[in-house]
């Protein structure tokens, strides 16, 4: 029995590694690591809402992106009353839409609607499901309140630019 300690401390302490590699800090990271590599360790939408729900997110990152400026991180926030969608919705709208490829998402308007959440684009402008999927991670980071667990909001796509994406209750 004493021979087994030595492992099963080292199978909790493996364990805690693969937590700690899949650990995201925000919205936004998780969905780069899911765009820099959909098929690696990345979080599942539902461990992104425990990180979110337990407090291990930081404040809203930086962008990643350095051709933005400042002036052009134009998130909003609840927009129209009653069109809130719940953030586990919006999560798991987020990872289909990074899990689509680089250009199914291209003079689309409905990107995903999924039981409360829609995530629409203008659907006027060729935006990568990339650039989609970094807007709705962007729109978390910065629209998101502590103890709430709804969300709304839009920021344009990244990229582009041009294309306005939109979190909100579905059928709005």
């Amino acid at each position: 029995m004493v021979k087994l300690i030595p492992y099963v401390a080292s199978l909790l302490a493996l364990g805690q590694a693969i937590a700690a590699a899949k650990a995201v800090t925000s919205f936004s990271e998780w969905v780069d690591g899911i765009l820099e590599d959909p098929a690696g360790d990345n979080m599942t939408p539902e461990e992104v809402i425990v990180a979110y729900k337990s407090g291990q997110f930081s404040t809203p990152p930086a962008a990643k992106f350095s051709h933005r400026s400042l002036i052009q991180k134009r998130a909003t926030c609840y927009e129209q009353p009653n069109t809130e969608c719940l953030i586990v919705d919006a999560v798991a709208c987020i990872n289909a839409v990074a899990r689509r490829g680089a250009n199914d998402c291209r003079n689309v308007y409905t990107q995903c609607q999924l039981n409360t959440a829609a995530m629409t684009t203008d659907g006027k402008t060729d935006s990568s499901c990339n650039d989609v999927a970094r807007g709705g991670g962007f729109i978390l980071d910065h629209c998101t309140r502590a103890g709430n667990d709804w969300v709304e909001g839009s920021e344009y796509a990244y990229g582009n630019g041009g294309e306005l994406v939109r979190l909100r209750k579905a059928g709005v």
